[in-house]
């Protein structure tokens, strides 16, 4: 019996055209809550951002996977705290400040800002279907837990900020943007210490292809947008659009 749902939210339950929940998604979403589904998102957006934009309308989750699985929380407050090192944060700065041509958004929780709204910048917000941050100096980071540093920066400018973060990874989502995290599973950990908190451990539907690197769950296919199904190890997996096979959609 499936007890659990994890869902990413831009390009999944938010459509990049759209930037909100349909009506029809939202529906489908409250009829798996009528059905005792435990629902969470799994993202990397902050609840800043969701709340900013506006986009998951009046939906509520059970768990908040944000941050790239970096600062999990409920209604109850925080259950895993991943920030970026405090010496990686120091060097990110030296960067910005060596390359002022460069912009780069700054995460904590509650709180995000842009080190310069520049025209990329710009871009990127508009791609985000996101209100421009507020300005603020690199420097601010260093007083602050900072789940997520984004740089806005091609294909191989990266390297200049990975190379003074070493204890950071990182995932491009665009092709001027990426998203710098501490090393880690990244949301399979927030998944993990989702399911640990609520002891959801029965069959799970996880939503992302991302999250296949649960490295405990031998992970045999998953279920598209097309409607090809494959069952793993106890583990029923989607990924696709905003419209899912099985959920009435």
């Amino acid at each position: 019996m499936i007890k659990a749902a994890f869902f990413d939210v831009d390009g999944t339950l938010v459509s990049f055209r759209l930037g909100v929940v349909t009506d029809r998604l939202r529906a489908d979403l409250l009829a798996l809550r009528d059905r005792g589904l435990l629902l969470f998102l799994a993202t990397g957006r902050s609840r800043q951002d969701l709340a900013r934009t506006g986009m998951l309308r009046d939906l509520r989750f059970d768990g908040y996977v944000t941050l790239n699985g970096h600062c999990c929380y409920n209604d109850h407050g925080l259950y895993l705290d991943h920030p970026i090192r405090q010496g990686d944060l120091e060097g990110a700065c030296k960067v910005l400040r060596a390359h002022p041509h460069l912009a780069a958004l700054m995460a904590s929780d509650g709180e995000s800002y842009v080190s310069q709204l520049n025209r990329r910048a710009l871009e990127i917000f508009s791609y985000m279907h996101t209100p421009p941050y507020p300005v603020r100096p690199p420097e601010w980071m260093l007083e602050r837990k900072i789940y997520q540093f984004i740089p806005l920066v091609e294909a191989g400018e990266e390297a200049l900020f990975l190379d003074a973060m070493p204890h950071c990874t990182h995932t491009r989502w665009h092709p001027k943007g990426v998203d710098i995290i501490p090393v880690g599973e990244g949301k399979a950990a927030g998944i993990r210490a989702a399911l640990l908190r609520y002891a959801a451990d029965a069959n799970i539907v996880m939503d992302g292809a991302k999250s296949l690197v649960l490295e405990e769950r031998r992970c045999a296919g998953v279920v598209t947008k097309g409607g090809r199904r494959l069952l793993a190890d106890g583990v029923l997996v989607a990924t696709g659009g905003v419209s899912y096979p099985g959920t009435g959609s």
